[in-house]
């Protein structure tokens, strides 16, 4: 009796530290695959992220160049309009000048 206790002592110890070693490389094997789970989703995640800064940057670079285009149009319109005051003025102060030649005329035939 003696014998059949230590047997099954020594195959229940055995079988155990048989399964303990395969649950041991079977947990590690989980573990792992968790931990690829987690990066795949943080990569994923973070490129995501990249696609959606990608577009918001040639969205504002866009708008920067319509901008930047709205801008050197008003200069050039600024500038024709400054060319047109100066051509203006000067008309008018030609015409003022007409004025005053047609006041001295009037003034010495009367």
């Amino acid at each position: 009796m003696n014998f059949e206790v230590i047997l099954t002592a020594c195959v229940g110890v055995f079988t155990s530290l048989f399964t303990w070693f395969a649950a041991r490389r079977k947990n590690l094997a989980d573990v792992q695959g968790g931990e690829l789970d987690n990066v795949e989703k943080a990569v994923k995640f973070y490129r995501e992220q990249l696609e959606d800064i990608a577009i918001r940057w040639k969205a504002a670079t866009d708008e920067a160049n319509t901008m930047n285009g709205l801008y050197r149009q008003a200069i050039k319109d600024l500038n024709s309009m400054e060319i047109k005051f100066n051509q203006l003025a000067d008309e008018n102060r030609a015409l003022i000048e007409e004025l005053k030649k047609y006041k001295q005329l009037n003034g010495k035939i009367n």
